[in-house]
């Protein structure tokens, strides 16, 4: 029995030296300073230029943050949005009474009927005119000018009151460029108010196809009079807008032939936009642009089409920026499509990317480091930004991150950190072995006893 529990005991030993180390600071090459000056348990940042310089993997596997007692906390890692959040706010309009003629009335009338002694009959009626004190229009439906509003509406508000006190009022809303053509906008809503109490129940807001609108007319349908509106509040939805990628010029390098250049993106970071840089004004060519991950991979195309740059009135217009699909390629080269053409090694490569947005569980106290680059560290656990406290949506965990800023960077393991840790043979594995051998020898011993003994008897 006491061999078999030293076995156990080396057993779990080799368990033990076998696991993995936790990671350090030093096994990085540099870290930037992350401080949060509001109390949340998230702290979010995009993460800097410098990081995509420093990785050594395009997944950022070799990127960590760690508290200032030197732990590392979990983190996770957001897409960066193209276009910023549209901002939403509410304005009054101006609102009109749209009048209709109303026919006259008679206010009384003079009768006379005469009868003959032979039957015949005589009637005389004679109306007396209308007063002309009485109003000849009236109002039958309200028109709401949009025309001040460049963004688009989604919702309309009214404060509004029915000349025969009715709590409900059943209304249409129609819309029109030129008061002149109308089309259905809502066919048939319902505004309502209701106090009892002190206390009030209503419904004033009526949501309308998000869109640009000149012109709203508002009709009641419901056979009650005419609405009276005091005021209209429209909310307005402003156009997002598109938030710049971050830009940068790749090195040139020595370049292949007249018909190519080749540059280094001297980061790994997710490009998705690029523009070829033209020396000369008023020119244009026809390129194709092809990337690889390093310098001994096979090239793959990325965009092909023409570039120019052109000069009127001493403005400068060029072409759009070509859009690429994701990678993290470092090394890239332009070709020149055209037959016997060449390239000016004056042309220069700017590529553009959005950046990850990093989330970390604000554990332990700050400030934090945000350590990055290396090739002997345990690869960082990679996880989205849904996975981060994956119970709480929406406003809710909104409410639960803190905006972090980026401080000063500083060099951590430096270039040592980018040398792999030799090759050894596992710990483990030699104190298995060695356990395995001695479990058999231990096995041979007592069968060779026990045989002796039966030799005895």
């Amino acid at each position: 029995m006491k061999q078999v529990r030293g076995i156990l005991t080396l057993v779990l030993g080799a368990t033990a030296i076998g696991a993995v180390a936790a990671p350090r600071t030093d096994d990085y090459v540099r870290g930037i300073e992350v401080s949060t000056y509001e109390q949340r348990p998230l702290v979010e940042l995009v993460l800097p230029d410098e990081v995509y310089q420093g990785v050594t993997r395009a997944d950022l596997g070799d990127l960590r943050v760690f508290n200032a007692a030197g732990s590392a906390v979990p983190h996770a890692f957001c897409a960066s949005p193209a276009a910023a959040e549209p901002v939403v706010s509410s304005e009054s309009l101006p609102v009109f009474d749209l009048q209709a003629g109303v026919p006259a009335t008679t206010t009384g009338a003079t009768h006379v009927e005469v009868e003959t002694a032979g039957g015949t009959q005589v009637r005389i009626q004679e109306s007396e005119p209308a007063s002309t004190d009485a109003p000849r229009t009236k109002t039958w439906a309200h028109v709401i000018d949009a025309r001040g509003v460049e963004d688009s509406l989604r919702s309309i508000e009214f404060d509004w009151t029915s000349p025969d006190g009715a709590s409900q009022a059943s209304v249409r809303i129609e819309a029109s460029d030129d008061l002149d053509q109308w089309r259905t906008v809502v066919g048939s809503t319902t505004l309502l108010r209701v106090t009892r109490d002190g206390q009030q129940l209503q419904r004033k807001t009526v949501p309308v196809i998000e869109q640009r609108y000149r012109f709203l007319r508002v009709v009641r349908t419901d056979g009650g009079p005419a609405l009276q509106i005091a005021q209209v509040t429209a909310e307005r939805v402003a156009r997002a807008q598109e938030i710049e990628p971050v830009w940068f010029t790749a090195n040139p390098q020595e370049p292949v032939d007249a018909a190519h250049l080749r540059f280094d993106a001297a980061r790994l970071a997710p490009v998705t936009y690029a523009r070829l840089v033209l020396p000369e004004p008023n020119s244009s060519v026809r390129v194709s642009l092809e990337s690889r991950a390093d310098e001994q991979a096979s090239w793959r195309a990325r965009w092909s089409g023409e570039v120019y740059s052109i000069v009127k009135d001493g403005e400068r217009r060029v072409s759009p920026p070509a859009e690429l699909d994701g990678g993290h390629d470092r090394y890239w080269q332009i070709t020149n499509t055209q037959t016997a053409a060449t390239l000016d090694p004056a042309t220069g490569l700017e590529l553009g990317y959005r950046p990850a947005r990093l989330r970390f569980l604000a554990q332990g106290d700050g400030p934090y480091l945000l350590a990055f680059g290396s090739r002997r560290a345990e690869t960082a656990p990679i996880q989205q930004c849904a996975n981060l406290l994956s119970d709480v949506r929406g406003e809710d965990l909104d409410q639960l991150i803190g905006s972090g800023v980026v401080g000063t960077s500083r060099t951590l393991g430096g270039e040592t950190a980018l040398k792999p840790l030799p090759k050894q043979t596992p710990v483990r594995l030699v104190i298995l072995w060695g356990v395995l051998i001695v479990g058999v020898g231990l096995l041979v011993a007592m069968a060779l006893a026990l045989l002796k003994r039966v030799r005895q008897n």
